[in-house]
């Protein structure tokens, strides 16, 4: 059965990485303690590199190959590229 969300969060333009930094947002102030996730993302790489996936461990990803998942798989809670300078752009329903 689809979710039903609440709305959409992603880059505003192609993003250039730094190293080890969380793509997914910090929970709104009124959320408390609930963490913020993504029921459903998307995640599109311009060139290879290596993301974790809630804390996974390291997985590569060929240029433009990309990430996505929907309601069916785990919630996004952490999405991290790990190396700087990779060129990104994602989507990501809450």
């Amino acid at each position: 059965m689809p979710k039903s969300g609440n709305g959409w969060k992603g880059s505003q333009s192609i993003t250039t990485s730094t190293a080890n930094k969380e793509l997914v947002p910090d929970s709104p102030p009124e959320w408390i303690n609930v963490k913020f996730g993504f029921y459903k993302f998307e995640f599109r790489n311009l060139q290879s590199c290596t993301i974790k996936v809630n804390d996974s461990s390291p997985i590569f990803l060929n240029a433009e190959q990309g990430f996505a998942s929907d309601f069916k798989d785990a919630l996004i809670t952490s999405f991290i590229v790990v190396e700087s300078g990779i060129q990104y752009q994602w989507i990501g329903a809450y």
